[in-house]
């Protein structure tokens, strides 16, 4: 059982560089990119006000081809390899990844600007993956804000920022 616990842990890690590392390969611009071209539809998408998933949500739809796509090769198809090469713990991470997806990435987590604050600094949620679609060039993490950390690409501001007499203004309060 630890066993099966420190795998899930340590392919948990795997898994959100490999999301990480593709979502910013999936932010250049270029007409050659065809991340890029799958991804943008998901900084376009307007969430309603609904905390229930859509109907189609729960068949791993979301919306169109590009959109579900783009949620396929970034955070599905992993998942769905790893539960080929280990399946308790690769069953594990994509059942937690379905559940996620279906009735939380939406409005209810992800994208709820109503969640702020400290907790914000560890999961990349509400007003911390608000501020990628704002900026577009920081705050690449899925689940915990680790890989733009270690690759320094958080949004500095958003974190907070030392003031001219050295005290921390947290600024995150504002998003």
């Amino acid at each position: 059982m630890v066993l099966v616990i420190a795998k899930v842990i340590a392919y948990f890690f795997l898994w959100t560089l490999y999301s990480y590392s593709v979502h910013r390969l999936a932010h250049i611009p270029h007409k050659k990119n065809f991340l890029y071209k799958i991804h943008i539809v998901h900084h376009r998408v307007k969430y309603g006000d609904s905390n229930w998933p859509e109907f189609s949500n729960y068949f791993f739809w979301f919306g169109s081809f590009k959109a579900s796509l783009d949620i396929w090769l970034t955070l599905t198809l992993p998942l769905i390899v790893l539960v080929f090469i280990d399946p308790v713990p690769g069953g594990i991470l994509l059942g937690f990844h379905y559940v996620y997806e279906v009735f939380l990435a939406g409005k209810v987590v992800d994208h709820n600007p109503r969640i702020r604050g400290i907790i914000t600094r560890w999961l990349s949620i509400g007003a911390y993956h608000l501020k990628h679609h704002d900026l577009y060039k920081c705050n690449y993490s899925f689940f915990i804000t680790l890989w733009d950390h270690i690759f320094q690409t958080t949004d500095k501001k958003f974190l907070g920022v030392r003031g001219a007499k050295g005290r921390r203004e947290n600024l995150d309060e504002r998003y």
